[in-house]
């Protein structure tokens, strides 16, 4: 039996540090990911200015070949392609703005302490954490803690449990 106790004790040290690297391992694939979606996004770009730089010089081309009534009717259909490719190119740099801010996130929550990220209002239980320590680390008054969170049993706290604190 003291055997036991020792393993799992031995054992629940170590979960924060797996929790620590799988967090980290999982910001790492974000920020891979969202590198490559800022250079496919560069790359789009610079295909587009091509696009529309070719687009330019067809539009000269066809100016000396074609009618007034032809030129003006792709005219048309040019300024559409080109507003399309502005919104595209938009969407493009939002979509790489949220990947990085989801990514700086992601870093911030691997990096917190406990084994499971606490958000705004909450505490995330760890090892050795009592409900008398955490209301004094919250900032609350015991009683408080305890009405946030009335299913709560103060002898069965749990690592990564989340407690309310607000």
């Amino acid at each position: 039996m003291e055997n036991d106790s020792i393993s799992s004790s031995s054992s629940e040290s170590k979960l924060p540090l797996i929790v620590g690297i799988v967090g980290f391992a999982i910001g790492a694939a974000g920020l891979v990911l969202a590198l490559k979606a800022k250079s496919a996004a560069a790359d789009a770009q610079k295909a587009s200015q091509d696009a529309q730089n070719a687009l330019a010089e067809v539009s000269g081309q066809i100016a000396s070949k074609a009618s007034a009534a032809d030129v003006v009717a792709l005219q048309g259909t040019f300024a559409e392609f080109k507003t399309n490719t502005e919104t595209n190119n938009k969407n493009f740099e939002t979509s790489i703005a949220q990947l990085q801010a989801a990514v700086k996130s992601k870093a911030v929550a691997s990096s917190s302490k406990g084994s499971a990220a606490a958000g705004p209002g909450e505490y995330s239980v760890a090892k050795g954490d009592t409900l008398g320590g955490i209301a004094k680390k919250s900032g609350i008054s015991l009683k408080a803690l305890q009405d946030l969170n009335p299913g709560v049993d103060a002898t069965k706290l749990r690592i990564g449990q989340k407690l309310k604190t607000k």
